[in-house]
């Protein structure tokens, strides 16, 4: 089933051209390396400006997957055509939509087959046009079930939105997404800080404009990846969705990210979670990855209070998941069954950093583990024979082991601020930017933090329950 409309979200990206300003249309999106055009068919009577923004895959079960995109500057009809990888007939033919300019698109591909890889196809008719012709190709594999061998991506802490195209960090995603494209991972996993605009750490958010502008960038620059792999994110403090923020406010922010970076609800797995996206569990394989937000359910005591606009509680023993989302957790962990269980959360619900500030600002991974709720959120794991806990937030490459759970920090993808162990405490780390793979098999899984020039700084494996 495919389903299209305009949100207000949407409307005010075409009416103020924020698109424009922090994407581009067509020939942007082909000079970043997204296949445009790569189809027969093309009628050559009249321009397309192309797409918005690329094809965004989210939502990947066995049996069907959600692909999302904006449309260009043109009206007309879009169609997302389905075929399985090395067949020759596109037999999935999603009925054509009407759609106006930077229009959203959401298709709700079924009926597909557990572990299998799809390539698909997405074209455009305009009005005078006598045929289609495509604006995007990509593939992907569905949700694998039982054991089975695959790799995904690790990213963290881009800071988009918050530094210009361009600009030094820019580049250092572009450069980590290109590195990390070339995996071919199945899915990637973003630990938070995806995106960032002045005063989303620190204010309440009454105009979307920021995150609109911020969320846009993302999806550009995760095009490479977008394409070909679905995208699971956990919520970062800098989403503009902290707990210290008005209720308004957060849902303001969670409005667009949810019309722009779509993520599984509770309903789409059997493991559930939140309506709102902002924490979920699902199965890959034979290993179950559980996404936390420790952000948005830690509210502070005293908020005019804060020692600094930077924090989002008074005291470490505020950082917590709230009571659902952690009897939620608790039974996701009850009743895993898959062999390798990895917990992933922007950072620590405590803090034990090199110095105060940093500490009650959440810093610190392991040496945070016996910490305010981080100490419950540890017995648990060990109680259930969690293998990883992944989080970001520290901007460097860390990985330090307690009671055999490895706290493992996958460094950073674009923000440039590399933190020393003066402020984190950490006595090993990598301060190079870049990403981390993750290797499943049904013998092991293993980690590979890998740098901007491709170079392994470190490596680990973990073995099945």
């Amino acid at each position: 089933m495919m389903t299209s409309g305009s949100s207000q979200w949407l409307q005010m990206l075409s009416r103020r051209g924020l698109l424009k300003r922090s994407v581009g249309v067509a020939a942007s999106l082909a000079a970043a390396g997204f296949p445009l055009g790569a189809e027969e068919e093309d009628s050559g009577s009249s321009p397309v400006s192309g797409l918005a923004l690329p094809p965004f895959l989210s939502r990947p079960t066995g049996t069907s997957i959600r692909v999302s995109a904006f449309n260009g500057d043109l009206p007309g009809e879009l169609r997302l055509d389905v075929r399985q990888e090395r067949t020759s007939d596109w037999k999935m033919r999603l009925p054509a939509v009407k759609a106006g300019r930077h229009e959203k698109l959401d298709w709700n591909v079924a009926g597909l087959s557990p572990g299998t890889r799809y390539e698909y196809r997405l074209r455009f008719k305009g009005g005078s046009d006598r045929s289609s012709r495509s604006l995007a190709v990509g593939s992907f594999r569905t949700q694998r079930i039982g054991p089975a061998s695959y790799t995904a991506v690790l990213i963290t802490d881009p800071h988009t939105g918050y530094f210009p195209l361009g600009s030094g960090p820019a580049l250092t995603l572009d450069k980590v997404v290109q590195n990390a494209e070339r995996v071919k991972g199945e899915f990637v996993l973003d630990l938070g800080d995806n995106v960032a605009w002045a005063g989303s750490r620190e204010h309440a958010q009454d105009d979307p404009s920021g995150a609109v502008a911020a969320y846009t960038q993302y999806r550009r620059q995760l095009g490479p990846l977008s394409l070909h792999a679905p995208h699971f994110a956990v919520i970062g403090n800098w989403a503009g969705e902290s707990g210290k923020f008005p209720e308004k406010s957060i849902q303001l922010m969670r409005d667009v990210r949810r019309a722009l970076l779509p993520g599984p609800t509770d309903l789409t797995y059997p493991q559930g979670g939140s309506a709102a996206e902002d924490y979920y569990a699902f199965s890959w394989g034979d290993a179950l990855y559980i996404l936390l937000n420790i952000q948005t359910y830690s509210k502070p005591s005293d908020p005019k209070g804060l020692a600094s606009l930077m924090l989002d509680v008074n005291r470490v023993e505020e950082w917590t998941l709230g009571e659902k989302q952690m009897a939620w957790f608790e039974r996701t962990l009850r009743k895993a069954t898959e062999r390798f269980r990895f917990v992933c959360m922007h950072h620590p619900a405590g803090g034990n950093a090199g110095d105060p500030l940093n500490t009650e600002y959440g810093r610190g991974g392991a040496r945070a583990w016996n910490t305010g709720e981080q100490a419950k959120i540890h017995a648990l794991m060990k109680k259930h024979k969690v293998q990883i806990f992944f989080y970001g937030h520290d901007h460097v490459f860390v990985d330090d082991v307690v009671d055999g759970i490895h706290y493992t920090l996958p460094g950073s993808c674009g923000a440039p601020w590399k933190f020393t162990r003066a402020e984190t405490g950490y006595e090993r780390f990598w301060p190079d930017s870049g990403h981390a793979q993750l290797d499943v098999s049904p013998e092991k899984a293993s980690v590979t933090f890998v740098n901007l020039e491709g170079k392994t700084l470190h490596q680990f494996s973990v073995l099945p329950v």
